[in-house]
């Protein structure tokens, strides 16, 4: 899906841009992850609903077509790194390798000022693959799991003037509600158990971009 979505967008890119603007950028920022494992069920055992953080610095590109007599503009960020999602919080814990993160969003800008800056939304949808997952008891065996992450994401910032050779600079904030993602194990031959997990990912970035 994510091939299908970056090919049609490229299309849309080099037909578009030749009636009206775009850009092209990289960004830099933090991202902070927080994680909630729901409430299951192992045999005789129960455990709680548990939650976790991490944050960590990340980078990420883009490129947007403006939309001809509209302040509106399509884009696709696509972050080029893998992160590690845990589902469970305890010591037989499991892994899911989460990877291929791209968006797919439209952006609404307003001028303040005087100038050319600008204030900006965002709304959007997030996907991302989930590779191999893990178990790290020996004792405990993954069955099957989900394979994609996705989720709808909203955000807002500011642009800058052109500050020369056609670049301009973003301060944006965004946050991302992945939808839940499931993995069913077996341990110590004991009747196989799922375990559900949603997300969130809070973002604070600055970005760089030439415009054409």
């Amino acid at each position: 899906m994510k091939k299908i979505i970056s090919i049609l967008f490229v299309s849309a890119l080099f037909t578009v841009s030749a009636y009206a603007g775009g850009m092209i950028g990289i960004k830099y920022g933090n991202g902070d992850l927080e994680g909630t494992k729901d409430a299951y069920t192992a045999g005789s055992n129960s455990y709680s609903a548990q939650s976790a953080s991490k944050d960590h610095e990340f980078g990420a590109i883009f490129a947007e077509v403006n939309l001809p007599n509209h302040p509106v503009s399509i884009g696709l960020e696509y972050i080029p790194y893998t992160a590690t999602v845990s589902v469970d919080g305890n010591s037989a814990d499991s892994h899911l390798e989460l990877s291929e993160h791209t968006t797919l969003y439209a952006l609404i800008s307003n001028s303040i000022g005087d100038g050319d800056a600008s204030a900006y939304f965002k709304i959007g949808y997030a996907m991302a693959d989930i590779g191999g997952v893990k178990a790290n008891y020996a004792t405990t065996t993954v069955n099957s799991n989900d394979d994609s992450l996705e989720g709808p994401m909203i955000g807002f910032g500011v642009q800058s003037a052109s500050f020369g050779f056609g670049l301009v600079a973003r301060l944006e904030a965004t946050v991302t509600d992945y939808d839940a993602v499931s993995v069913t194990t077996t341990s110590n031959g004991s009747s196989s158990v799922k375990k559900t997990a949603d997300a969130e990912l809070t973002t604070v970035t600055i970005s760089l971009a030439k415009t054409f």
